[in-house]
């Protein structure tokens, strides 16, 4: 079009067209297809709460450590551990994706939200009133520039808070927004190294398991032994940080299990034609002994034979 070609202008724009036209059949739904199809019949390794209670204990006396020599000596080495293994609790505590806590920003720290209001209090319990008390909260930057909640235990404020003390002393940079910086980086520390480390450290089973994504997805698919309601799932969703419908197609796994323990008692109710036995009870209630066997049911030909046999033997008596 600069140089006037309109012959050439016009190729272009019909290939634009063509390409737009053919990009979804011809790449695009292809290549989902694809990807969807590789994760079928993959088993859906989620970690241990075993693994992950013995985790929150170690790095809750690494915590401890790592203040303490923070407090006697203030060096970037110091003040970095302490930094990597707050990242790691606020990211296992609230099962956040690892690149948000990571991002934080050191103005989000600083505006904590202010304390519960006194007519929201009315409508809580006595032990939800002690929970805003202990825990405080604040928001940052999620994925898709949504906001996202963390709630923050009093050990790790006073953590976090001990670090802004020490940001100048440290070799943090004034520049550096982020609240884990590098000392002397513009960087910021990654979660995901803390929590790999950590998770070795802390001898877990199995290490590779916990990681941010599958620590949100161990969380849903615990969440459904709770049997919460659809309100109560909007805000462990909204939490998390993204849809409900999203939370209930990839994040509630894995959904094999669900489907072997509850609807598979449908399903052998139907085979067995008991399942008016079970009218107005819902999944859990089934009771269903899968090694009970199926009663047979007389064939016309045998019921035939029976009543030629009464028949005759009438006969016999007349």
């Amino acid at each position: 079009m600069i140089s006037g070609d309109k012959q050439v202008a016009q190729y272009a724009q019909e290939f634009q067209e063509v390409f737009r036209t053919m990009w979804n059949e011809a790449i695009s739904s292809p290549a989902l297809k694809t990807l969807a199809e590789a994760k079928w019949n993959n088993p859906q390794l989620l970690p241990f709460t075993e693994d992950v209670k013995n985790m929150h204990v170690y790095m809750d006396e690494k915590q401890k450590q790592a203040s303490d020599k923070l407090i006697e000596e203030k060096t970037p080495k110091n003040w970095r551990e302490l930094a990597g293994v707050t990242l790691a609790q606020i990211i296992l505590f609230n099962r956040r994706r690892e690149g948000e806590v990571s991002k934080m920003r050191v103005a989000a720290f600083n505006v904590i939200n202010d304390p519960l209001h006194s007519d929201v209090a009315e409508a809580l319990s006595d032990l939800e009133k002690k929970l805003c008390k202990h825990f405080k909260r604040l928001e940052i930057r999620g994925k898709r520039d949504r906001k996202v909640p963390i709630l923050l235990t009093p050990e790790m404020q006073n953590a976090m808070e001990l670090l802004m003390k020490s940001r100048a002393d440290c070799g943090v940079l004034e520049g550096n927004v982020y609240f884990f910086a590098r000392p002397g980086q513009d960087t910021f520390l990654r979660g995901h190294t803390y929590i790999n480390q950590f998770a070795k450290e802390s001898n877990a089973k199995y290490p590779e398991r916990i990681s941010s994504t599958k620590l949100r997805k161990h969380v849903s698919t615990l969440s459904t032994i709770l049997n919460l309601k659809d309100t109560e799932m909007d805000q462990l969703a909204g939490f998390l940080g993204h849809d409900i419908t999203v939370h209930r197609k990839f994040y509630r796994l894995p959904e094999g299990t669900l489907q072997l323990a509850k609807v598979s008692k449908v399903l052998m109710a139907l085979e067995r034609g008991s399942l008016m036995n079970f009218k107005g009870q819902n999944l859990d209630q089934i009771e269903i002994n899968p090694n009970e066997t199926i009663p047979e049911e007389e064939s016309e030909s045998d019921a035939d034979d029976e009543m030629e046999d009464g028949l005759s033997a009438a006969g016999k008596r007349e």
